[in-house]
C-alpha cells in the first residue's frame, strides 16, 4: 500500500510507524466491539433489586372505656380520677383477659402518670405487636387486682396496631422485686404481666406477682 503526504512518498521508517499505529487502533476497536468491559457486562446481566414490601397498615385502637373499680382501693380510685383529667398518652395496645372481665389500655412506660391511669409497657421490653417479651405492669390495687383469680390456661388477648393476638397463660409465680429475669428477652413471643404482691398488703408490697403468657396456635405470633 502506498501512502502520500503533500504528493511525496513517506520515508520507509515513518510508513512503518503509521501502519503499526493504525493496526493497534483497529485491534483496539475490534476488542471493544466483541468484548465489552467487565463493568458493562455486569450491569447488563445483574438482576433488578426486589421491590420493598409495602408498609403494614396501622390500626386505630379503641376500647370501651368502662372501668370496673369494685376491687380497687380508695387511694387508687382517687388517683385514677385525677389522672383522667390530664392529657391521655398514645395507646400502644389494649389488654383483655375475658374470664376476669379485664380490659385496660397499655401506654408506654411505668411512671405514676401512666400507672395511675392504665397499664404500662415496662421499659426495655418488646413493643406490643413484635416478636419479643412484652412486659406489662399495673397496680395491684387497681387494674391488676383481678389477677388474684387468674389461672394457668386462661386466655389473654392483646390488641395491637398490627393485629389482635391471643395468648395462653403458661405459668404464674411470685418472686422478689429485684428478679428481673422475668422480663428479659425470650427466644419466642411472650407477654409478661407484673404487679406487686400481696394484693391487699398495706404499705409497700414486698414481692412481685408474675404471669407469663405465650401465643396460641393460629394467632399472628403463634402461627
Amino acid at each position: 500500500m502506498a501512502a502520500h503526504h503533500s504528493g511525496r512518498a513517506l520515508p520507509p521508517v515513518l510508513l512503518t510507524i503509521v501502519l503499526a499505529a493504525l493496526a493497534a487502533t483497529l485491534a483496539s476497536c475490534d476488542r471493544a466491539a466483541t468484548a465489552p468491559p467487565d463493568n458493562n457486562r455486569t450491569a447488563a446481566v445483574a438482576p433488578a433489586p426486589a421491590p420493598a414490601p409495602p408498609p403494614q397498615p396501622q390500626r386505630e385502637l379503641t376500647w370501651s372505656g368502662k372501668v370496673d373499680m369494685n376491687l380497687w382501693s380508695a387511694v387508687r380510685v382517687k388517683a385514677y380520677r385525677v389522672a383522667r383529667k390530664q392529657q391521655q398518652p398514645k395507646t400502644l395496645a389494649i389488654l383483655r383477659i375475658p374470664r376476669l372481665n379485664l380490659e385496660v389500655p397499655v401506654y408506654d412506660g411505668t411512671a405514676d402518670a401512666v400507672l395511675d391511669l392504665a397499664a404500662g409497657r415496662i421499659e426495655d421490653t418488646a413493643l406490643p405487636g413484635t416478636a419479643g417479651n412484652v412486659g406489662i405492669a399495673a397496680h395491684r390495687d387497681g387494674y391488676f387486682r383481678v389477677l388474684k383469680d387468674i389461672k394457668e390456661g386462661d386466655t389473654l388477648v392483646l390488641d395491637t396496631p398490627v393485629a389482635t393476638e391471643q395468648f395462653r397463660v403458661q405459668w404464674i409465680k411470685i418472686t422478689a422485686p429485684d428478679d428481673v429475669s422475668v422480663i428479659e428477652p425470650t427466644p419466642t413471643p411472650a407477654v409478661t404481666l407484673v404487679g406487686c404482691y400481696p394484693f391487699y398488703h398495706v404499705g409497700s408490697a414486698p414481692k412481685r406477682f408474675i404471669v407469663r403468657a405465650v401465643p396460641v396456635a393460629g394467632s399472628p405470633l403463634g402461627s
